[in-house]
């Protein structure tokens, strides 16, 4: 059964809620509950994280690999699988290992269905809406962090701590119900560019490629920071109540859903360059908040970063699906989210480490400020692009 694209995107939609918002966010999420009953150890919670992103990292070289033979859709159908099973392992985790085991298969599966996502949502409409539906894709992990963020406080007011087991359970058969939806309906019509050869080097054929790689990158480590410990850091330093820093980070959900949505049709008219260098300022300024922790400037930086956080990423698509074809995409994606990852990598064990040697996460968070407007220079870069032209001679 084929999709009509505006399915096809939500189908994308719901892929990427379940490879993002419940494979790596909901760790943040539940990561102070989990410490309590489980770990005892920030250090060591930042180490587990680091599995999940070493596979994400993993996972996006397979991706580069197989994108020359694979469908995007086959790449997120058994991505889908993959995450599954990997949270169904986190309900049952006993200790680090359990918990690092979980976290590194739902990396590899959160690589799978991400990297190839954007380019598959992007090819089903016309070039002028490409950013808009790339947004749309990604608006999903929004609302899967919204959903999660909800589950959570009402699960931990009635269980304690260690209800974070149950709000894995219910993530776990979400993603059973998306992936048996895909596989029964994301198989989009044929692609005109599917016979096309896989040019070897997309990346580098992208104008602007530097930039947009290297604020990408400045990205994976802001974000990783930024996600892993704002609950912990409202939490210990601001001495917010686990359901009010819960709410706020609930509030990164929010504009998780409509960054994508806000951005990807803003730089369709302003330009992806344009829109770069503002929203990485303005990720910066939102991080800058967290350390003063008062409201309502905790709830602004929330809802700010959220918007940047989707935001951000669907502009970079849409700036790479301008010039590439859908399978193109995916590898060029792929290479481009290496640095990303590298950055991510980096992220929750040197938040840990200097959130424990400094007492408090205003370091951290100051750090991951300064990076993100780094970001804003590097993506200069892509102001320079020229007008896009995609192989197959359609300019957007």
């Amino acid at each position: 059964m084929q999709v009509r694209p505006r399915g096809l995107v939500l189908l994308v939609a719901l892929a990427s809620a379940v490879a993002q918002a419940f494979g790596r966010f909901s760790y943040a999420l539940l990561l102070p509950a989990i410490n309590r009953d489980l770990l005892d150890s920030y250090a060591v919670a930042g180490l587990v994280a680091t599995a999940n992103v070493t596979a994400y990292l993993l996972g996006t070289v397979a991706v580069s690999a197989l994108s020359r033979r694979a469908r995007p859709a086959a790449l997120i159908q058994a991505g889908l699988a993959c995450s599954a099973v990997g949270l169904a392992l986190l309900t049952r985790a006993g200790g680090a290992g359990g918990l690092a085991v979980g976290l590194t298969l739902t990396g590899v599966g959160g690589a799978f269905i991400w990297v190839p996502a954007p380019g598959l949502a992007g090819s089903v409409v016309r070039p002028s809406r490409r950013g808009a539906a790339i947004g749309v894709a990604g608006s999903g992990i929004g609302g899967g962090i919204v959903f999660a963020s909800a589950l959570t406080w009402g699960l931990q007011a009635q269980g304690g701590d260690a209800s974070w087991r149950t709000v894995y359970l219910v993530e776990t058969a979400i993603a059973v119900v998306a992936l048996v939806l895909c596989l029964l309906l994301l198989r989009p019509a044929p692609h005109r560019d599917d016979g096309v050869p896989v040019r070897a080097g997309a990346l580098r054929r992208v104008p602007g490629w530097i930039g947009l790689t290297g604020g990408y990158a400045a990205y994976g480590l802001a974000y990783s920071v930024y996600t892993s410990y704002l609950v912990t850091a409202l939490e210990d330093d601001a001495g917010f109540s686990a359901g009010h820093a819960s709410a706020v980070y609930t509030l990164v959900g929010i504009g998780l859903v409509a960054g994508g949505i806000v951005l990807g049709p803003l730089s369709d008219r302003w330009g992806r360059g344009r829109t770069l260098v503002a929203g990485y300022l303005a990720m910066a300024g939102a991080i800058l908040l967290v350390p003063l922790g008062v409201e309502p400037l905790a709830s602004a930086s929330a809802l700010g970063f959220g918007l940047m956080m989707s935001g951000l990423p669907a502009v970079i698509a849409a700036h790479l699906s301008d010039f590439l074809t859908p399978r193109e995409f995916a590898g060029a994606f792929g290479r481009c989210t290496l640095a990303f990852g590298l950055a991510q990598l980096a992220g929750p064990p040197l938040g840990g480490f200097l959130a424990e040697t400094t007492g408090g996460f205003v370091v951290p968070f100051l750090l991951a400020g300064l990076v993100a407007a780094v970001g804003a220079g590097l993506s200069l870069d892509v102001l320079r692009a020229a007008t896009p032209r995609r192989p197959d001679g359609v300019r957007p």
